[in-house]
Parts: C-alpha cells; structure tokens; sequence
C-alpha cells in the first residue's frame, strides 16, 4: 500500500540535502519543495513500479499534492481491482 509517508521518502530522497527543515505530508505541494517537473515525474513512475499499478498520464499530470497522488493510486487500484 502506497501513503503519504511512502510518497514523502521519496521526496525526502530526491531533495536530498534540501529537504533538511522542509515539513512534508500529504498536503505538500510538489512544486513547493523545488520539485521540477522530471523529479515529479519521476516519483510518480517509482510509485507506480511499487503500487504495480499504471497511472493515467492525464491524470498524473494534473497531481500537485502528495496526497493528490496517493489518491489517484488507491482509485486506480480499486478501478483495476472492479474489473
């Protein structure tokens, strides 16, 4: 199961020094940390290769927030899991 926190370790991660005194949680913006559009983008494949789940790119694109993303897998999982 992907969270808030999963999603966070990865930012954490990809700040790397600058993520020192930086508060994250699920309403942490990407782009508010220093996010550029690859690291993000980035992410959103690495939380997919472990959710082993494959976003729709229209809707990836339009996620800003940690928690906007952790939304979009559990509805995506619980989509593939209907069919």
């Amino acid at each position: 199961m992907i969270t808030a926190a999963t999603v966070c370790a990865l930012i954490e991660k990809k700040l790397g020094n600058k993520a020192a005194g930086v508060k994250l949680d699920a309403s942490t913006a990407f782009i508010a940390v220093g996010l550029s559009s690859l690291q993000v983008a980035d992410i959103i494949y690495t939380i997919e290769d472990e959710a082993e789940v494959e976003l729709d790119p229209i809707h990836a694109a339009k996620v800003k927030t940690v928690g906007d993303l952790v939304r979009l897998i559990e509805t995506t999982k619980n989509a593939d899991a209907d069919l």
